[in-house]
């Protein structure tokens, strides 16, 4: 076979290929994070769903619409309502937290539980888009638990800084005695770091530790089949809702 020919050869069936699967690969990095986010959002419904009344509320059209960017206005997209006994929670995604440490930090978990009684705030801070948009949060001395989701593989520096986050919000997570906020027959995850790749080897230590030094949750490989997070609940963190 030629040159030419063998070339001729590859570029058809790259094409052939790019038309059977045109939907997958165009697909952007953005939507795919989303997409990952979404998933781990039903697993934490799931998992709610084994002692708990779950409901989807504030539909749009009979649908649930999913919010995945920190821009939205929280009342123009759908939650889940968790009811446990004669305490409600919400479970939402993209909803800015407020430290109690400082008021002007804030940031904004993938995913976040609170309780239904503390309603998500607003306020028009000119600092904040020049005053043109609405500063949307929740205290984080009403929040329950946050959840951080992403679509890569784990490296020490992502686990890390997942810790300034969980700092951030709960200010106990830094004391020697964060320990009694730990109880396996509690309701609540610890805050979770979901990521799509497996550890190995040093990683998979580094893992060990952080779970064992502090209340979080690092949940890996979501991408080879662990959504059901019942199935490894007793190796999670569980926190204590005062």
């Amino acid at each position: 076979m030629t040159d030419d020919a063998w070339l001729d050869k590859i570029e058809k069936t790259l094409r052939q290929f790019a038309r059977r699967h045109r939907f997958a690969y165009a697909k952007s990095e953005r939507v795919v994070a989303a997409a990952f986010e979404i998933g781990c959002f039903h697993s934490l419904v799931q998992y709610y769903a084994e002692d708990c009344t779950v409901s989807a509320e504030n539909l749009q059209d009979g649908k649930f619409r999913y919010l995945t960017s920190p821009n939205g206005n929280p009342a123009n997209f759908s939650y889940v309502v968790i009811k446990h006994h004669r305490t409600t929670y919400e479970l939402r995604q993209q909803v800015r937290v407020r430290s109690s440490i400082n008021s002007d930090i804030a940031f904004t978990p993938d995913i976040v539980v609170f309780r239904t009684r503390k309603r998500v705030k607003s306020h028009k801070d000119p600092d904040y888009a020049n005053g043109k948009r609405t500063f949307f949060y929740v205290d984080a001395s009403d929040l329950v638990s946050l959840h951080e989701c992403k679509c890569m593989n784990p490296f020490p520096e992502l686990m890390v800084s997942f810790l300034g986050m969980v700092f951030a919000a709960f200010p106990w997570a830094t004391e020697p005695a964060f320990g009694n906020r730990i109880d396996k027959k509690s309701l609540h995850l610890a805050p979770s770091l979901f990521v799509g790749g497996s550890a190995r080897g040093l990683h998979l230590k580094m893992v060990t530790a952080l779970k064992a030094s502090f209340p979080v949750n690092m949940i890996l490989g979501m991408h080879y089949g662990t959504w059901d997070l019942t199935r490894d609940e007793a190796n999670l963190n569980k926190i204590k809702v005062s």
